[in-house]
This record gives C-alpha cells, sequence and structure tokens, in this order.
C-alpha cells in the first residue's frame, strides 16, 4: 500500500444466483489496483453490474469492454471521470450497432442496465454512472462501532413512468404504456439502457422484419424521432475522506429492489466484523434474496475501504 492513498481498498469480493429465472442474464466485474490496465501511478479500482434483459448478450459484451473504452477515453486520463464514463457508454453502444449491422439482431432486441462505480483511491475520487435499475450504495462506519452512517444511493433508478423520463420519451416522439400494469417503453419497465437498439436511433425506425435487408435500410440518418430509451449516464461523484472508512455495495435489482438498503448496509458491516470475507458475505446477500419466491436473478459486489487515518 502507498502512503499517498487518501483510501486502502481492504476486501472486495462478488456473489451471484440465478433465482427463479430460467437463465442467469447478470453478470459484474470488479478490477483491482493490480490489475488496472492503465499506465499511471494512482491506485485506481472499478466495480460495475449489467442485469441483461432479453439475453445476457449485452450484459457480457458490456462486461468484457466497459473497462477498455473507459480507459481509452482522452478524459479518462486528463482526470474528468464524468466525461470519460459517460463516453464510454456510448462508445459501447456504437460498437453494438456495428455488430448488429454486421452479425446479429440480437443488440436490437435485448439490452442491459449498467451501474459502475470508478475510485481513484489516491486522490480519494469516487465516480458512479448509471443506466437503468441496477444501483450502488456508499455508505460510512460509525467510528465508535459499525453502524452505518450517511447511506446513500449514488445511482438513479430510470423508469418510463418517472414524470421527467415520460417527457424525455414524449418529447424523443415516443410514449409510453401501461398494458401490462407497469409502465413502460415498448416492452421495457426502464427508460435507459445500453443494447435496445429497436427504441435508439437509427434503428428505431426499422420495420419488425430484421433481415439483413432492413437492417442495411435502418441505418438512415435519424428522422424526427429521438431516442426513446436513452444511453445518457446519471453520474455521481463523491469525496472520500482519509478519515472515514466505508462500505460500498453494487447490486442488481434482485437485490435492491427486495432489501432495505441501511439494513444491507448494516449486515455487511455486522458481518465483517465477525471476521467473514467481503466474497462470502456478497454471496450470502444473493442466495437470500435469490431463494424467494418468484426471484430475479441477484447479483452483488461488496467493497470496504478505510481512509489512511483511521
Amino acid at each position: 500500500m502507498s502512503s499517498s492513498e487518501t483510501v486502502f481498498l481492504i476486501d472486495t469480493g462478488a456473489g451471484t444466483a440465478q433465482g427463479s429465472r430460467p437463465d442467469q442474464e447478470d453478470r459484474y466485474v470488479f478490477i483491482l489496483p493490480d490489475q488496472f490496465p492503465a499506465d499511471t501511478v494512482d491506485k485506481l479500482a472499478l466495480f460495475a453490474i449489467f442485469d441483461g434483459h432479453g439475453s445476457a448478450l449485452v450484459a457480457e459484451h458490456a462486461r468484457k469492454n466497459l473497462p477498455r473504452l473507459l480507459v481509452k477515453r482522452p478524459e479518462f486520463e486528463a482526470g474528468d471521470y464524468e466525461t470519460a464514463i459517460r463516453e464510454a457508454f456510448l462508445d459501447e453502444d456504437k460498437i453494438l450497432l456495428d455488430k448488429f449491422m454486421s452479425e446479429s439482431t440480437e443488440p436490437a432486441i435485448t439490452g442491459s442496465t449498467v451501474a459502475l462505480c470508478f475510485a481513484n483511491l489516491t486522490k480519494g475520487i469516487l465516480v458512479v454512472g448509471n443506466l437503468g435499475d441496477s444501483h450502488i450504495v456508499l455508505a460510512e462506519r460509525d467510528p465508535s462501532g459499525d453502524k452505518p452512517r450517511n447511506v446513500q444511493r449514488l445511482t438513479k433508478a430510470h423508469k418510463p413512468g418517472q414524470a421527467d423520463e415520460k417527457a424525455r420519451i414524449k418529447e424523443a416522439g415516443g410514449s409510453t404504456n401501461t398494458r401490462t400494469g407497469t409502465t413502460r417503453v415498448g416492452a421495457l419497465n426502464m427508460s435507459r439502457a445500453l443494447g435496445d437498439l429497436q427504441y435508439k436511433n437509427p434503428v428505431n425506425t426499422m420495420d419488425d422484419d430484421m433481415t439483413a435487408k432492413s437492417r442495411t435500410a435502418a441505418a438512415a440518418p435519424p428522422g424526427s424521432r429521438g431516442d426513446f430509451l436513452s444511453n445518457e449516464a446519471h453520474l455521481t461523484r463523491v469525496e472520500l475522506s482519509p478519515d472515514k472508512r466505508y462500505v460500498l455495495v453494487c447490486s442488481s435489482d434482485g437485490v435492491c429492489d427486495s432489501t432495505d438498503e441501511k439494513a444491507l448496509v448494516a449486515h455487511i458491516m455486522k458481518s465483517s466484523s465477525s471476521g467473514e470475507r467481503a466474497k462470502d458475505i456478497a454471496q450470502s446477500i444473493v442466495n437470500t434474496t435469490a431463494a424467494r419466491v418468484g426471484s430475479d436473478n441477484s447479483t452483488c459486489i461488496v467493497a470496504l475501504m478505510d481512509g489512511t487515518k483511521t
């Protein structure tokens, strides 16, 4: 560990469970400082959750490519991590569009959420970008014990029924529906995601017939329609303190939609204090949520960080 760090990454681990779904479409990645693919003296880390829908294709593609796309951005090297994350999401969709045009219709009819957290441990900077309804939560550990303090969700749920998202969809020339009892854009219960190119320009003007011919025709310049489904990231920056201890939790909606966040963080802190490793805590969490009747895919990353002065 370098004495120049603001916070130390003490332990990180992930767990995943299929739940009641026929397939596991969640994916995750975490990259520790000694594995981070950037030429820098700073200690860097990355944590990300991808919740696929329709198939795991987009989630798996993003898992493999997004870290590389992020590091390649000129804004990343300049320390403008927000812009780098936002542009990396757009770059990923451009690659998926190329894949759709040349190989397969699948990127048009399947997609994935993304909740990505980049940490510069040396400078004490945490930047989060997300699309959809996977979430990242940050909490402090009370210095007098292991109770959670300042539990905050750093991500924003993107749902078609929200007033701002509904207005954005309408402005783009689209509409929402409640035929299933849940507000949706098309068949989706989220309003921002990677992939699902059928709801984005230039593909959202195409016919239902996804032949190679119609894929070529769909590449015409966008008309009056905008993106019904957005790939514009919600971004949050947090300055980490060397005087505090932190718990970071990244999870797909199979966990965060069925678990109280304060109770979840308290459980993680208690388990960590009793000597459990982060990977075992994360796996225990997803085993619990996945065991419920009608459960979704569940994935969770737990990261523990201590300020250098704690």
